[in-house]
């Protein structure tokens, strides 16, 4: 018995050597050296974590609970609203028919575009049209009730406009999981009596969780990222809390500790989505693709899910776009001129090379782990798409950590360089680039790569002549996300732009910052509009019908 499992044990001993021989080349140690490396910067913050703080203790004792408290009501009331609203109308535009159905299936994606601070200053006098109400409450109920009516209404205020712009996330993906779920579950639903509210509670919604949790991720994350919008509507979170020790109080150690408790509280999130998905995966038999009859509604439904899929729009992408649009019609002529150029150029320029690198790396890394098979190259990919689901404020301070021990040991220095914002870009954004490559890569390249290799190819022929021509427009995708986020992105931008560097993101936050809101409205409404392409794009690769 013992010489037979000594036996064994050499065997699997001998097949490990050879496997790990077969996985130890320049390709698996590249891939592992760059995830590590892009997974340094949040490693860095977490380190914080442990590391000494002089006036932790007075941060935690006056300001930690008022940013947990203002982050968990945004992230509640945001996600809450822009589940109801995704899911709602997802349902109606998949699986019911009414009147302009198939216009609300794609312009309801639309908000997607509007970056969640540009869509708060839109509605910069939202709150002093409150103005008669307090002042009323003011004088015939309590001046204390002003006060705390005031602060009260900037929290539902805040999670209607931060709904209105990120409910697509749910929507897209809520969407396209009605629209391909297995029809026979839906008939076999009406087969048993059950009507449209039945079907959806008893059989759509259960099936589509999955997707519809990650959805919701997205839009937790957005919402603890955002800057533009919480500083203006002066709510206290984590993001705003950590700019505020850092520029204001001169206390980086103490922002530190405020970016490494986001960063854990953030984990934690992934952690519960983990777990709230149960590692649900819902498989379609051949007859899945077959479209289902949809459920007419009658004439006062049919009004009342026009409405739904109206109101979201209207307050999400109409409302906004119009008020900006007009503004800049009245501003165009002023701020027009050289130095607009310039800013488009400087946001195109930076943009366009992060998405360059970006798709680069990510192309590397989804290929090395599927091409070798290896695990390990599988961990360190993981880890460094992690960035995406941490805030752009708290990458940007672990690059400037990683930029400062690389400026001692080598005085190569990165603290405000090009070089430095576009690594952070990478950091953020590789997760958007490395999701429609890795995905492309596994429906159209894992049996073409093993018939390469079993021919005698070599890895870098295969990668150049078998797996980049079939993901073209994966790679276009990924390199376009990557682009429109570049764009869009505040925090980041502003903590790490060089010196007299202006983005079209940094001079909207200026520009508002010195009280000159319609002014913004021009380099605003180019974001918006550079965004829409890839949107639109978006939502019809996600209407066609999986093959």
């Amino acid at each position: 018995m013992t010489a037979h499992l000594f036996n064994i044990a050499q065997h699997g001993l001998r097949r490990l050597k050879q496997e790990f021989r077969f996985k130890l080349n320049g390709w698996t140690v590249g891939a592992v050296m760059v995830g590590l490396f892009l997974f340094l910067p949040m490693a860095e913050v977490l380190w914080h974590l442990t590391s000494p703080a002089e006036n932790w203790e007075h941060l935690r004792d006056t300001v930690l609970g008022r940013y947990l408290k203002g982050s968990i009501i945004l992230v509640l009331g945001t996600a809450a609203l822009s589940l109801f609203l995704g899911v709602s109308t997802a349902w109606l535009v998949a699986c019911c028919e009414f009147p302009g159905r198939k216009f609300f299936e794609w312009v309801l994606v639309l908000p997607l575009a509007i970056p969640t601070y540009i869509a708060a200053y839109a509605y910069f006098d939202l709150l002093d049209r409150l103005t008669p109400l307090l002042i009323w409450v003011r004088t015939n109920v309590n001046p204390a009730a002003m006060t705390w009516l005031s602060d009260t209404m900037i929290y539902p205020v805040t999670i209607v406009v931060l709904s209105a712009v990120l409910y697509p996330y749910v929507y897209l993906v809520a969407r396209a999981a009605f629209t391909r779920q297995n029809s026979q579950c839906i008939e076999a639903a009406r087969t048993l009596g059950h009507g449209p509210q039945s079907t959806f509670w008893r059989v759509a919604l259960p099936l589509a969780r999955p997707a519809i949790v990650g959805g919701v991720a997205l839009v937790i994350m957005e919402t603890l990222n955002d800057y533009g919008a919480v500083k203006h509507f002066n709510v206290h979170t984590f993001t705003t809390g950590i700019f505020r020790t850092w520029l204001s109080m001169g206390d980086l150690q103490g922002a530190l500790r405020l970016a490494a408790c986001l960063m854990a509280l953030i984990l934690f999130l992934m952690v519960l989505e983990k777990w709230l998905r149960f590692g649900a995966k819902f498989h379609k038999n051949s007859q899945a693709d077959r479209p289902f009859q949809r459920y007419s509604l009658g004439q006062a439904k049919a009004g009342l899910a026009i409405i739904c899929c109206l109101l979201p729009l209207v307050i999400g992408f109409v409302l906004p776009l119009s008020r900006l649009a007009y503004w800049a019609s009245l501003n165009a002529g002023r701020m027009l001129d050289s130095s607009f150029l310039k800013l488009t150029f400087n946001s195109v320029a930076v943009a366009t090379a992060a998405g360059l690198a970006t798709v680069g790396l990510a192309l590397f890394l989804a290929y090395t782990a599927r091409y070798f098979g290896s695990r390990t190259v599988g961990v360190t990919n993981r880890l460094a798409i992690l960035g995406y689901a941490v805030p752009g404020a708290v990458i940007a301070m672990g690059i400037l950590l990683v930029a400062g021990q690389v400026t001692q040991a080598t005085g190569w220095v990165l603290t405000g360089s090009l070089t430095a914002l576009v690594l952070a870009y990478i950091v953020r954004f590789l997760a958007v680039a490395w999701q429609p490559i890795d995905s492309g890569m596994e429906r159209n390249c894992a049996q073409l790569n093993n018939a390469s290799r079993s021919l005698g190819a070599t890895a870098s022929r295969s990668l150049f002549d078998v797996n980049v021509p079939l993901l073209r427009s994966s790679l276009v995708a990924a390199g376009l996300f990557v682009f429109v986020d570049t764009m869009k992105e505040l925090p980041l931008t502003l903590i790490l732009r060089p010196a007299n560097f202006e983005t079209l993101s940094t001079k909207t936050y200026d520009l508002v910052y010195q009280s000159q809101i319609p002014e913004s409205s021009v380099p605003a409404l180019c974001i918006i509009l550079v965004s829409l392409l890839p949107v639109i794009w978006l939502n019809r690769q996600m209407r066609a019908p999986e093959k």
